[in-house]
């Protein structure tokens, strides 16, 4: 109110020492409805400011009145929270748009309608982003721990909006909320997306820990992720030389050598390399030390004939069991890569009499056309697609 009172001093008296000074007071004549009012204009002046401070006074009380009944206060607050809700919402839009400047000034005036630590939060952002850093450190104090988290989600969406048009540059920020311990939900998810997009394998076989903590995927999706990432891995590393595959095989640890995803994802990438007999060693010792399952072995689709200890494994293990259908699957598909098409049509002929799976309708599809039999192969690619 204090403000109030010095502009009516100082009008009343310019008003009145403006004309005496100039030796003319001047005068107004106001004519309406048959009603007129000839007065001078110092008085005209004096009248208006006395009505406006009047105005001003009465609306004050009126609220002050107003704000101290319930419903009163609820009116006021509510079109506080409107306020403030709209002034949130331009500050965002104004940060997308990389206004900073607006996203300051929406974000104060938003603290001013409803005083948050979200406002002081995203305000302070917004005076760094702007270079104001005077603000930026007054802003950070009134919000403390939640600068942090309002600085991260400001980061994630920063990076999801260039992730496809900067991928380099959205790499580099994520790098650096991971480095500083901002490992959230919505943080491993984006890294996780953007590794994948981006090639950056060993990047995201370091996260996997930290993955399977948040509990992201279901168990099934993060053995698939896991596979494809060491896999890839393992690739590089073969792409580096002869012994480059080997070599970074055995610096890892032993335990992750006996891990079946692991041990499948390295004989994967042996077959890629067309070393088929190295891949089927590493097949007959994970089913020898019962790292890996026989149906673990069957859905990786790494089976070769290449190493005559892991079809005798197979062979000796139908015998003491015949009617296991992931042995019958596995003969299957050795018979199959060691060009022993009869053998391979009658496992498999057996195996989809008493368990069909569209993949065991797929290799007999092949092993008839390797027969030369295009019908029968032609019916089950049909069954395959079911």
């Amino acid at each position: 109110m204090k403000w109030l009172i010095i502009v009516f001093a100082l009008l009343v008296a310019g008003a009145i020492l403006g004309p005496i000074s100039s030796g003319n007071a001047g005068y107004v004549l106001v004519q309406f409805a048959g009603w007129s009012l000839e007065t001078s204009v110092i008085a005209l002046a004096i009248i208006m400011i006395v009505v406006a401070v009047a105005i001003s006074l009465i609306y004050a009380l009126f609220r002050a009145i107003a704000s101290k009944t319930k419903k009163g206060g609820q009116w006021f607050s509510k079109r506080r929270e409107g306020k403030a809700e709209r002034l949130l919402e331009q500050g965002q839009l104004a940060l997308l748009q990389q206004d900073y400047l607006a996203a300051l000034q929406a974000f104060e005036q938003g603290h001013k309608q409803q005083p948050s630590t979200l406002f002081a939060a995203l305000a302070s952002y917004a005076a760094q982003q702007c270079g104001e850093l005077g603000k930026s450190e007054f802003w950070r104090a009134q919000a403390g721990k939640a600068y942090e988290e309002a600085d991260r989600v400001i980061q994630i969406k920063y990076i999801e909006s260039i992730k496809n048009k900067e991928p380099d540059v959205a790499v580099k920020r994520l790098d650096a909320l991971l480095a500083a311990g901002l490992a959230d939900a919505a943080t491993l998810r984006l890294a996780a997306e953007l590794y994948k997009a981006t090639g950056q394998w060993q990047a995201l076989l370091e996260l996997l820990p930290k993955l399977q903590q948040a509990g992201l995927y279901s168990a099934d999706e993060f053995d698939e992720l896991k596979s494809r990432v060491y896999q890839k891995r393992f690739i590089e590393e073969g792409k580096k030389g002869d012994n480059g595959l080997y070599d970074y095989w055995r610096a890892l640890d032993k335990s992750y050598r006996s891990d079946a995803t692991v041990r499948l994802s390295y004989a994967a990438a042996l077959t890629h390399f067309s070393k088929k007999e190295a891949c089927a060693k590493v097949i007959y010792k994970g089913l020898k030390r019962g790292e890996l399952s026989i149906e673990q072995v069957n859905r990786s689709h790494v089976l070769t004939a290449s190493y005559p200890k892991l079809v005798e494994y197979i062979q000796d293990a139908l015998k003491r069991n015949p009617q296991h259908t992931g042995y019958i699957r596995a003969l299957a598909q050795l018979a199959y890569d060691s060009k022993d098409y009869s053998l391979a049509q009658r496992a498999l002929k057996k195996l989809v009499d008493s368990e069909a799976r569209s993949e065991d309708y797929k290799l007999l599809g092949d092993i008839y056309n390797a027969l030369g039999d295009t019908q029968l192969a032609a019916n089950a690619y049909k069954k395959a697609l079911a």
